[in-house]
C-alpha cells in the first residue's frame, strides 16, 4: 500500500470511528429516556455521504410486549376498582358491616318475641330496621359511585387514546417524508406512543417499509392508516344509577359508549359482545358486568328482606279435578306457582306473574330464578275472567290438559280454579301476595317500602324492573313508624302479649328462601335466607377481589418477563457501551498513529 492509500484508509477509519463514537454517545445519553431503543453503527451508506445507524430490537418480542401491556392495562384496572369495591363492603366478619345489621334486626325481633307489647322493644326493631336500610343505601351508593368513576375514567382514557392516534398519524407523515433511516428519534417516539396506546386498548400493528405503521383494533377495525387517524370518542352519562345500562340499540343506552369515526362512518366498539381490551376494556367490563353484578346481589338481599316480611303465602284448596286459589290483593309482580302434568305426560312448572304493562308481554322465562320455570305474564286490571283467559292461552302453549276458570259462587270471590282431565293432573298451586296494609291482612307485615312508589316492594315488572336499585330505595314503612304496636298487632285488636305475628315474621325472615337474579352471578340453594345470602355476598366480593388481584399479579409477572426479554436486546447496557467506547478509542488512537506515521514519512520524503 502506498502512502496515499494508507492516508485514505486512516482518514476513513477515523471518520467511521467518530461516527461509531457518536452512536455510543447517543446510547449513553438515551439510557434513561423512556422509549429509547439502543442504536448500532453499521457503516457508511453506499454513496459515502451518510452513516448507517440502525435500532437494535426484536420486532416479535416488541409485538408480544404490546399485547402483554394491553392485558396488564385490563387486569390492573379491574384489580384497582375491585379493591375499592372490597373497601365498600369491608371485612365480611366485621361488626359494622351489612351482615351485622341483618343480625341486629333479627335479634331485635327475637327480643320483641319475649315482650310483644314492649314499646322499647318495638322501637328497637324499628331502629335496627332503619339502620339496615341505611346500610343497604350506603353500600348501593358506593357501588354506583364506583360505576360513575369508571364512566369518568373511560372518558379520560378515550380522550388520551384519541390523542395518541392523532400523534401516530402525524409521526407516520413525518417518517414517510424523511425516511426511517434519518428519523430514529421519530421511530422511538412512535414506539413510545404505541406502548401508551397498547396499555389503553388492544391494537394490531403493521409496520410499513417506509417506517410508518398502520393500526387496527383486535377485530380488524382501522385506527390509523398512514397519515389518517380515526377519531375515538366517548359520550359520558356520569353520574350513573343502578338503572343505567349499556344497549347496542341506538337511543336506548344510558351509559357512555366508545365510538370510532372515520371515512364518513361511525362504529360502536362495544357492540357485538367484543372486547376493546386494555384499560378501556377493563373499565367497560367493570361498569357493565362486575359492578352491576355487585348491585344485583345487593338488590337480591333488599328484595328478599322486604318480601320475606311483607308477602303472605296463599295455599290452594281442593276442588273437583284440581285446585283453587284466592287471588285477593294480588299486586303487580306477585305470582302464582303452578305445577301440573299435561296430557302428554310431561311435568310442567309455571310461574304466573301479574304484569299491567302490555309492552312487557310476553314475559321471558328467565325473569324467574328457576331455570325449570315457564313464565306467563298476565294483566288482572281487566277483571279475573280476562286474566283466566290469558292464563289459559299461556298454559295451552306450554302443555295442554289444564282448564282455568272463575267460579261464579260465592259472589264477588277472587278465585281461580285449575282443573285437569285424566291423564293430565294439577299437582300443586300456591300464591305469594304482598300485603300493602300494616294491619288487617294477616301476619305478613310490610316493614319496608320502596321510596320511589311509597308502597311496599312487590317485584313489579311494569315500566322498569322494580328490583333494579331497590337496595338504594328501601325505607322503613312510615305507617309502621307511626304505629309501632302493629309489629305485634296484626288485626288492630290483638290481645296484648300475643306473639303470633312476631313469631311469623321471625320464621319468614329466617326460613324464607331468597330468589337470586341470574345477573347476580351467584348459585344459591333453596334454603338460603336473608342472613345466609348476605354473608355469601360479602364473602363473594372478598373472593372476587382476591381473584382479580391474583390475576393482575400473574399478568405483572408475565409483562415483566417480556419487558426483560425486550430490554436484553433493545435497552442500553452501560457496561457494554463503556466497553465499546474503550475499544473505539483504541481504534481511533491506532488510526491517528497511522496518520502521524504517514505525515512523518511525507516529511522525510520532502527533505530528500
Amino acid at each position: 500500500m502506498d502512502l496515499f492509500g494508507a492516508l485514505s484508509t486512516a482518514f476513513n477509519g477515523l471518520n467511521q470511528t467518530q461516527n461509531a463514537l457518536s452512536v455510543v454517545s447517543q446510547n449513553v445519553a438515551g439510557a434513561n429516556q423512556a422509549g429509547y431503543v439502543r442504536r448500532e453503527y453499521v457503516g457508511q451508506s453506499s454513496n459515502g455521504l451518510s452513516s448507517n445507524v440502525q435500532r437494535v430490537l426484536d420486532s416479535y418480542v416488541q409485538k408480544q410486549l404490546w399485547n402483554e401491556t394491553s392485558s396488564s392495562g385490563y387486569t390492573s384496572a379491574q384489580a384497582d376498582y375491585s379493591k375499592q369495591l372490597d373497601g365498600i363492603y369491608g371485612d365480611p366478619t366485621g361488626t359494622s358491616q351489612l351482615s351485622a345489621s341483618v343480625d341486629s334486626f333479627n335479634n331485635a325481633l327475637n327480643s320483641l318475641q319475649n315482650n310483644p307489647s314492649g314499646s322499647t322493644e318495638q322501637m328497637t326493631v324499628l331502629s335496627t330496621a332503619k339502620d339496615l336500610s341505611q346500610k343497604l343505601l350506603s353500600t348501593s351508593n358506593g357501588i354506583q359511585d364506583l360505576r360513575s368513576n369508571t364512566e369518568d375514567a373511560l372518558s379520560q382514557s378515550a380522550t388520551q387514546a384519541n390523542g395518541l392516534l392523532k400523534q401516530l398519524a402525524t409521526l407516520n407523515s413525518q417518517i414517510n417524508n424523511l425516511g426511517p433511516q434519518n428519523n430514529l428519534d421519530l421511530l422511538d417516539n412512535r414506539d413510545a406512543a404505541l406502548a401508551q396506546l397498547s396499555n389503553l386498548m388492544s391494537i394490531t400493528v403493521a409496520e410499513q417499509p417506509n417506517g410508518s405503521v398502520n393500526l387496527t383494533t383486535r377485530n380488524g377495525v382501522s385506527l390509523v392508516t398512514g397519515s389518517q387517524a380515526s377519531t375515538l370518542s366517548f359520550d359520558s352519562h356520569s353520574p350513573l344509577t343502578a338503572a343505567s345500562a349499556y344497549s347496542s340499540v341506538a337511543g336506548q343506552s344510558n351509559v357512555g359508549t366508545i365510538t370510532l369515526s372515520g371515512n364518513g362512518s361511525s362504529i360502536d366498539l362495544l357492540s357485538g359482545g367484543g372486547t376493546i381490551g386494555g384499560q378501556l376494556g377493563g373499565l367497560v367490563d367493570l361498569r357493565d358486568t362486575i359492578l352491576p353484578s355487585a348491585q344485583s346481589q345487593l338488590d337480591d338481599i333488599a328484595a328478599g328482606l322486604s318480601q320475606s316480611l311483607s308477602n303472605r303465602s296463599v295455599p290452594s284448596t281442593t276442588v273437583a279435578g284440581g285446585l283453587s286459589i284466592d287471588t285477593t290483593g294480588i299486586q303487580s309482580g306477585n305470582r302464582l306457582s303452578l305445577s301440573y302434568t299435561d296430557s302428554a305426560g310431561n311435568a310442567r312448572k309455571v310461574a304466573i306473574i301479574r304484569v299491567e304493562d302490555a309492552s312487557k308481554l310476553p314475559l321471558a322465562d328467565n325473569v324467574t330464578a328457576d331455570p325449570a320455570d315457564r313464565v306467563i305474564g298476565v294483566s288482572f286490571s281487566g277483571g279475573l275472567s280476562n286474566a283466566a283467559t290469558a292464563i289459559q292461552a299461556g298454559l295451552n302453549s306450554i302443555g295442554a290438559g289444564v282448564t282455568v276458570a272463575t267460579p261464579t259462587a260465592p259472589s264477588g270471590n277472587n278465585l281461580l280454579t285449575f282443573t285437569a282431565t285424566v291423564p293430565a293432573v294439577v299437582n300443586a298451586l300456591s300464591a305469594s301476595i304482598t300485603n300493602t296494609n300494616i294491619q288487617g291482612q294477616g301476619n305478613a307485615l310490610p316493614v319496608f317500602i320502596d321510596s320511589a312508589t311509597g308502597a311496599p316492594y312487590t317485584g313489579s315488572l311494569d315500566s322498569v324492573d322494580q328490583r333494579i336499585g331497590i337496595a338504594g330505595r328501601l325505607q322503613v314503612n312510615p305507617a309502621l313508624t307511626a304505629k309501632p304496636s302493629a309489629l305485634a298487632d296484626a288485626t288492630g285488636s290483638t290481645a296484648s302479649g300475643d306473639t303470633s305475628r312476631v313469631n311469623a315474621l321471625i320464621s319468614q325472615l329466617t326460613t324464607q328462601p331468597i330468589e337470586i337474579n341470574p345477573q347476580s352471578g351467584l348459585t344459591v340453594g333453596s334454603t338460603s335466607t336473608v342472613g345466609n345470602l348476605t354473608k355469601q355476598v360479602l364473602q363473594s366480593q372478598a373472593n372476587l377481589t382476591n381473584r382479580l388481584a391474583s390475576i393482575d399479579n400473574s399478568q405483572s409477572v408475565v409483562l415483566s418477563s417480556v419487558q426483560s426479554r425486550f430490554s436484553k436486546s433493545s435497552a442500553v447496557n452501560m457496561d457494554e457501551e463503556l466497553t465499546n467506547l474503550t475499544a473505539l478509542q483504541n481504534v481511533y488512537a491506532a488510526n491517528a498513529k497511522v496518520l502521524t506515521a504517514v505525515r512523518e514519512m511525507f516529511s522525510v520524503l520532502m527533505q530528500m
